[in-house]
């Protein structure tokens, strides 16, 4: 066995006025602290620009000395445990480390009515379904189902704060088995809303509409209420309560359907999509305005809240092995024969082959290239760009009704 760190979320209960405001507290000292570290390291940066010289450094331990420093001069930080405020500089380490690569945008500032947080970044003591943070004392966890892991180790712990709940997601060090092993690949072609196998079976994403329904309404209201006052920020709450139950629901899907797979197949073979630039704007410049803007957002959305980066992160862990495939043609080509043709898809969902006939659903049909491709299968005209060959028994059937595991 393995040993890997998974996270468990419990919901974080203060139990008194007194528990919930020392810990309203703690988090504020971290935001207070990110936004006076990440001021002056904008400052730094500006000096550097404007006068040529080198970039200040924003690694955890240069930023870790300026807050010993700001801790020096600000009295009422003393009173606060030293590791979790301090920690809130690790995360603005990480924000810098992404935006220098690409991989993220530029740190900014944290609002107080934004959602808060905290990291006890060790020494995670958990007693009887309580947590300990340092100088605040115990406080309660609640979990349906309570701890998957009961002989995990704890190694970290994030306190934060959402819609006005407070939530605490404990990393466990645990012993994971290896993952499923029979020599069976299944090929997975990822739609707007649903998501298509290549054993047939089509699953189509749980029905938000009604949430999504509700949450304009809330938007449409907090809209027409006057700024700063206490019917906003209800309505800002409800908006937010709205957008965190779409959320959950949305990752429940993924869970859901990424162990089904797990629990069929040892490989999964997914299209490489770039999600950012297929979800990128249509709407131009003012010199040159893009077309169908109206339309492309409409799809836009839909990519988005069908959670295909989600889903692609969860079989990346779950399976033994994650395969991309490049996705141009998947759509266009016949799995019978190997026609391709932009004319075999004669709608969104009906795929017929203008040479050999074969008929059936388009999505299906993708799903199954996508494995062929996966998996090595050649030996016909026109057939797709290859991904590593591998020795792969090809998948035609599932258990009825499979059990979704989470865990």
């Amino acid at each position: 066995m393995d040993r890997e760190v998974r996270n468990v979320t419990y919901r974080l209960l203060p139990c008194t006025k007194a528990k919930a405001h020392a810990l309203s507290r703690l988090a504020g000292a971290c935001r207070f602290v990110w936004n006076a570290t990440l001021d002056e390291q904008d400052r730094l940066l500006e000096i550097a620009r404007r006068e040529g010289g080198e970039k200040p450094s924003t690694s955890f331990f240069s930023l870790g000395t300026r807050f010993k420093s700001l801790r020096d001069q600000t009295p009422w930080l003393r009173e606060l445990p030293y590791a979790p405020v301090r920690y809130a500089l690790k995360h603005q380490s990480d924000a810098w480390r992404r935006f220098f690569d690409g991989k993220g945008g530029r740190p900014r500032f944290k609002a107080r009515r934004g959602d808060d947080g905290v990291t006890i970044p060790d020494k995670v003591r958990i007693f009887r379904g309580r947590i300990r943070i340092p100088r605040l004392g115990w406080y309660v966890l609640r979990r349906h189902g309570g701890n998957p892991y009961p002989d995990g180790i704890a190694k970290q712990a994030r306190v934060t704060r959402s819609c006005g709940r407070w939530y605490c997601t404990v990393s466990y060090e645990v012993d994971i088995e290896e993952p499923l092993e029979n020599g069976l690949a299944l090929g997975m072609d990822r739609n707007a809303g649903q998501v298509a196998l290549s054993t047939g079976d089509i699953v189509p994403l749980t029905d938000l509409a009604r949430h999504e329904a509700r949450k304009r309404r809330y938007q449409r209201m907090m809209a027409r209420r006057e700024d700063g006052s206490n019917r906003k920020r209800k309505a800002r709450h409800l908006v937010a309560k709205s957008s965190r139950k779409i959320a959950r629901k949305r990752r429940d899907w993924c869970h859901q359907v990424s162990r089904m797979c797990a629990d069929t197949a040892s490989e999964v073979v997914i299209e490489d999509l770039d999600i950012r630039a297929m979800t990128s704007s249509a709407r131009g410049t003012a010199d040159e305005p893009g077309t169908n803007v109206k339309a492309k957002s409409g799809l836009n959305r839909a990519i988005l809240s069908s959670g295909w980066g989600l889903l692609e992160g969860m079989l990346s862990y779950k399976t033994r092995e994650l395969t991309k495939v490049p996705a141009p043609y998947t759509s266009q080509t016949c799995h019978a024969c190997g026609h391709r043709n932009s004319e075999n898809r004669k709608s969104q969902s009906r795929f017929e082959c203008a040479a050999c006939g074969h008929e059936g659903n388009a999505d299906v049909n993708a799903a199954l290239n996508i494995l062929a491709s996966g998996s090595g299968a050649t030996g016909r005209r026109g057939a797709l760009a290859l991904a590593t060959p591998m020795i792969r028994q090809h998948l035609h059937c599932v258990a009825n009704n499979p059990t979704p595991n989470c865990n």
